[in-house]
């Protein structure tokens, strides 16, 4: 895990002094959805994964979702989201692999939440792929190249917006879910203090 120093306004606690939004960023496969599922319920917080919500709105998967309207489509849809959720509390969020994108709306976002970039390496991220039966409605391809390549030339390109956009790093190869939802929730006690 790295800390970085912290930020003026990084998690804005609500009345119990836990942060009000916990925000996971990263790739695709890097275990959002599984870690924020369970430090959700160990918070007592709702949790909101965005990919899910947007599924659930346009009534439809992702892959249907950008064969029928398209990337860009479905991230304007994705930023009107991050948008809405700045304004929630008591949340935890699993944002999609490419809301890091949205800068504007991400500072927007980060504002009162505690941001933990989930990582993995490239290898580790092809294997979670490929072991989910799936990821492939779940996850389409973003440029329509050899998967193995796609995946290292996006996470290289994105790996310096997840730096920049969170506040914690916290390498996910060789644990579980519930370990990395524990260590979140003590990053979590300080705010108490």
């Amino acid at each position: 895990m790295v800390v970085r120093e912290k930020r003026t306004g990084a998690g804005e606690s609500r009345r119990d002094g836990i942060p009000a939004r916990i925000v996971l960023a990263g790739f695709r496969a890097t275990g959002k959805s599984a870690v924020g599922g369970r430090l959700a319920v160990r918070l007592q917080y709702r949790f909101i994964d965005t990919d899910d919500e947007l599924c659930a709105r346009m009534k439809g998967s992702v892959t249907a979702l950008v064969r029928r309207r398209g990337w860009p489509a479905f991230r304007k849809m994705e930023q009107a989201l991050l948008v809405e959720l700045a304004g929630t509390e008591g949340v935890v969020i699993a944002t999609g692999g490419g809301a890091i994108m949205h800068q504007d709306e991400w500072r927007l976002l980060r504002k009162g939440s505690l941001v933990v970039w989930l990582r993995a390496g490239a290898a580790t991220i092809r294997k979670r792929l490929e072991a989910d039966a799936a990821s492939a409605v779940q996850r389409p391809s973003l440029t329509g190249i050899d998967p193995a390549r796609e995946i290292e030339e996006v996470l290289a390109a994105r790996e310096s917006l997840y730096r920049r956009g969170s506040d914690v790093v916290i390498e996910t190869e060789h644990r579980t879910p519930e370990d990395i939802a524990a260590e979140i929730e003590q990053l979590c006690a300080p705010f108490r203090n």
